[in-house]
């Protein structure tokens, strides 16, 4: 046990978020406390005790005398030990069944329920009682789309989607039950991506004794690793389970994964070495992380204060940046191609009732796979006509240089924003071509997805014929690797049909090569005809910014990393 204080006080922990947004977004990582009411008789969850004795209820009756005497020697984990006491003795669905009830315990009015399907209840965000965290969680998330998102979670319940839909927003829901990546799930970036790493209450198996929870699932943990090092993570309400999530904490290399930032809050307004003998089990597998500021840790933080005390100083901090309105007339902008957005309308509220009917389900993007954005101008932006016509002369000279200064971006100026808007690494450059010479090559013409496809002669693989990782991928052939997964590409990467966030992968005919093939800009395009360029950076699907065709050798790539730009989320390159 240390001696050393490394506990900070829980009122420095919004001050820490606010600050940590400025250069990244923030993911959240919360557990069972934001679905738990401040008052034990209000419509929730139950917590820990409540759940053992809601199993106990669900265990055959001549095993209940068994699991009485043996609960007292497994307090250190008695949920986990419980629910395998039930699932050794009931049906397969036991488990699910006490989930189910309890989850509905949330409800405001089970008897206006009536005869509500499970479907119908799921999506009836207003009949769902909201804890304050929660409530001012979602509210949190809506509000600043642009510097919150993902959440992870271990609950099994829909509170959190609630929350953002009631507050006016959207989400979309991944259910991480089995060994597959769940980054390629994005359908917008308007919408919050709800992660349940534990399994959902609806239509799902749920996970909660340790063979379940701690199994190997590395295109999982690769996920979270990815998460980890383009965010700064709060962690709220989560103890630090024998999880998936600790079993990643503890194989991060602290040099290796420079960027990780974790901002963990503890309930318990405690000395340092008391709580560090309480959580002795977490603490001692992230040694790693405890040996610099990848880990900060956070005391007495009540997650029901903590969220409403985050949105108001957040809100604060925001209004005292925005600048004073200027005085000086400006020239007006150009037209600039925005993604169009759409917000799913919140729940519509019913007239009350006598008779209990079902409730009515709202629609959102999670129950549907979303569409790209369609783009729409916001108009021509023509400036005003001049009352002397002696400058026009000169104004066109300058729109003509200033848009060879687009193309061909001055050394002696640095980096153009138009040309790499991606948060540069410490260690990478800013994609920017040299200027042209006598001596340079000759631009690289942009090419459809549809001519590379050619030029490379493959055509899509079958599910028969396309195997289940990059080495059984035939020639002539083409296939898709989720983008979060190229960093650690190898032969046995795992490749699919089309996916959302999918790279595709091409195997050439004639001689087998593979190409991973995305969309850039057009300095990127550029930039590949010479050697040894700037990292490049491509995404999965066309864009206003990034719409050409851009093939790459994977025998040149040499490392690649998942990063944010804008809240979308780009694969940056280095070739060799």
């Amino acid at each position: 046990m240390s001696s050393y204080q490394f506990l900070h006080p829980g009122d420095a922990l919004p001050n820490a978020v606010i600050a940590a947004s400025k250069t990244r977004k923030i993911a959240f990582l919360v557990g069972s406390p934001l679905s738990m009411q401040e008052s034990a008789d209000a419509p929730q969850v139950p917590g820990v005790s409540a759940m053992v004795t809601l199993i106990r209820e669900h265990i055959p009756a001549e095993s209940q005398a068994t699991f009485d005497a043996e609960r007292p020697h497994h307090k250190a984990n008695e949920y986990q030990w419980a629910m395998h006491f039930l699932q050794g003795r009931g049906d397969k669905a036991a488990s699910e069944n006490v989930v189910r009830e309890a989850v509905l315990r949330a409800r405001l009015d089970r008897q206006k329920d009536g005869a509500a399907t499970d479907d119908q209840l799921d999506q009836d965000y207003r009949g769902w009682a909201l804890p304050p965290a929660t409530e001012h969680l979602g509210q949190l998330l809506v509000e600043q789309a642009d510097k919150f998102g993902p959440v992870l979670t271990t609950n099994f319940d829909p509170l959190i989607s609630a929350s953002i839909k009631v507050a006016g927003g959207d989400f979309h829901r991944t259910l991480v039950v089995n060994d597959s990546p769940f980054g390629h799930t994005t359908p917008s970036s308007n919408s919050t991506h709800i992660i349940h790493l534990h399994g959902y209450w609806h239509k799902s198996p749920t996970l909660h004794t340790g063979p379940q929870l701690t199994r190997n699932r590395d295109q999982v943990a690769a996920e979270l690793v990815q998460i980890l090092q383009n965010h700064t993570l709060v962690v709220v309400g989560y103890g630090g389970w024998d999880d998936i999530f600790t079993k990643t904490l503890s194989a991060i290399d602290s040099d290796r994964h420079k960027d990780v930032d974790i901002l963990w809050a503890f309930y318990n307004e405690e000395d340092d070495a008391v709580l560090e003998a309480r959580y002795r089990n977490l603490f001692n597998k992230v040694p790693n992380l405890r040996g610099n500021t990848g880990l900060r840790c956070y005391r007495g933080i009540n997650c029901h204060k903590f969220f409403p005390e985050l949105r108001k100083q957040f809100g604060a901090s925001i209004a005292s940046q925005s600048p004073p309105p200027s005085t000086v007339r400006q020239p007006p902008h150009p037209s600039i191609p925005i993604a169009s957005t759409s917000r799913a309308p919140g729940p519509a509220t019913s007239p009350p009732s006598s008779a209990a009917k079902p409730p009515e389900p709202v629609a959102s993007a999670s129950d549907h796979t979303a569409s790209p954005s369609v783009p729409k101008t916001d108009g021509t932006g023509s400036p005003p006509k001049s009352g002397s016509r002696r400058i026009l002369p000169f104004a066109a000279a300058a729109l003509i240089a200033g848009g060879v200064a687009a193309v061909w971006p001055s050394p002696s100026k640095g980096v153009s924003n138009d040309v790499f808007v991606v948060q540069t690494p410490r260690n990478l450059r800013p994609v920017q071509p040299p200027p042209p010479t006598a001596t340079a090559p000759v631009p690289v013409p942009a090419s459809t997805l549809r001519s590379v496809r050619q030029q490379h002669q493959v055509v899509a693989a079958s599910d028969a014929e396309r195997g289940a990782r990059v080495s059984q991928l035939p020639r002539g052939r083409y296939a898709f690797v989720p983008m979060s997964t190229v960093p650690t590409y190898s032969a046995n990467t795992p490749i699919y049909g089309p996916i959302q966030e999918g790279i595709e992968l091409h195997r050439a005919l004639s001689d087998g090569s593979l190409y991973l093939v995305g969309y850039a800009d057009a300095p990127t395009i550029t930039a590949l005809g010479y050697p040894n360029p700037a990292p490049i950076v491509i995404t999965p699907t066309p864009s206003n910014r990034r719409a050409q065709v851009a093939s790459i050798p994977v025998s040149r790539m040499a490392t690649a990393e998942v990063r944010m730009d804008k809240g979308v989320r780009v694969l940056v390159l280095n070739l060799n």
